[in-house]
């Protein structure tokens, strides 16, 4: 097998929450095997500053701000990206939102952000971006999904009906531009340590220590976990792969 399989040099990757979390720790393998990336997020600042650490490894990079619930704003950062860079190759979109309640305590508002941001948001992230690769008749397209889209959890409706949803949506633009050559990916990780899980589990350190105990190799996932995946799913590799799911979680759900 040739190392080759896994070069991306000359690929240009839009990392949809690159500023920090899995895709800012995606974003940063993608440049070590030699995409271009462009890191947009929300957080303008993450992006910059994490469009700096890439550079500062000798990579390229671009940051952009976006807000993945604004059409508008997905197609205006398709737009930027393809005006300097003449493609785009790889799309990853890391984005996320999650409310932890009962669905009774929860709010129509709070239900429709979760499902505009996870589900929404990806729907407008496929359909500018893919609308580029099937002119080209290539491309990589990958969701970062969650195990709480394939096992339930209590207090966590919203969220798992949105990631369950996207996965479906995966599994679907998968058949339907197979015929242009993309190939449509999903992971699903597992509760990790980001700084959004650092803080809940600081109010809730009961919820930690069972959450732990529930994964077979005794700890919860962490951002390098999830690196080597995106870049299979990225590279020549996985030029056979298309419309799965690749769990990371220890042995959790099965």
């Amino acid at each position: 097998m040739s190392k080759k399989m896994f070069d991306i040099t000359n690929k240009i990757a839009l990392v949809v929450g690159g500023g920090g979390g899995i895709g800012g720790a995606s974003a940063l393998s993608m440049a070590e095997f030699g995409a271009t990336i462009v890191v947009a997020d929300l957080n303008l600042v993450a992006a910059e500053e994490q469009a700096h650490q890439i550079e500062k490894l000798g990579g390229r990079a671009m940051p952009l701000h976006v807000d993945i619930t604004s059409p508008a704003q997905v197609e205006r950062m398709a737009e930027l990206t393809i005006s300097e860079f003449g493609k785009i190759d790889i799309l990853l979109n890391s984005t996320g939102a999650t409310v932890r309640k009962p669905l009774l305590d929860m709010t129509t508002e709070e239900w429709n952000h979760v499902l505009n941001v996870n589900l929404t948001g990806a729907f407008h992230l496929s359909k500018a971006i893919g609308r580029e690769m099937i002119n080209k008749h290539r491309g990589k397209i990958i969701h970062i999904a969650s195990t709480g889209g394939i096992r339930a959890g209590a207090n966590f409706s919203v969220y798992g009906a949105s990631k369950a949803a996207l996965i479906h949506m995966v599994k679907g633009l998968a058949l339907e531009w197979a015929p242009y050559k993309i190939n449509v990916n999903a992971i699903a990780p597992t509760a990790t340590e980001t700084n959004f899980t650092a803080a809940y589990y600081a109010e809730n350190p009961d919820k930690k220590e069972k959450t732990v105990k529930n994964h077979p190799f005794g700890r919860i996932g962490r951002l390098d976990d999830y690196v080597g995946a995106a870049v299979y799913l990225a590279s020549p590799a996985s030029d056979f792969v298309n419309g799965e799911v690749i769990v990371i979680d220890s042995g959790k759900t099965i």
